[in-house]
């Protein structure tokens, strides 16, 4: 495999989210990717019809280029990914108490596991990227 940091792999890593997250919706028919806010490579990826800079096929994207990741979360960097959750994803994936949950969870998981990674969490509102293999680090 490619090295997991690459910018490839990571900017895969991020559309692959997007487009799972805003093509998914939650039981009050609300896109999962609602307050979903992806930042990796020093930018902040989200959707959003007005700010948008990027068209992935029929999602808008605002990318925020310039952002300091460890000015926000403690124990990341530019090499690594961090989706922080404003939003219902929350409770899909720290608390698992809403309908398909383990549907949601297992999406996620395999989305990161195709990118060589996994996911842990900061705290309920946000999760981190961590290599599959503790050697790539």
């Amino acid at each position: 495999m490619e090295n997991i940091y690459s910018k490839e792999n990571l900017e895969g890593l991020v559309f692959d989210l997007i487009k799972y997250l805003y093509n998914t919706k939650d039981y009050n028919d609300e896109r999962l990717s609602e307050g979903v806010l992806i930042y990796s490579m020093n930018k902040c990826y989200y959707v959003s019809k007005e700010k948008a800079n990027f068209m992935l096929k029929n999602i808008p994207i605002c990318i925020e280029e310039n952002i300091k990741m460890e000015e926000y979360f403690e124990f990341c960097n530019s090499k690594t990914l961090v989706l922080s959750m404003d939003s219902i994803l929350c409770e899909y994936l720290y608390y698992g108490d809403v309908p398909d949950s383990q549907k949601v969870r297992k999406k996620i998981t395999n989305i990161f596991e195709k990118h060589g990674l996994y996911y842990d969490f900061g705290s309920c509102w946000y999760i981190f990227a961590e290599s599959l293999n503790r050697h790539d680090s």
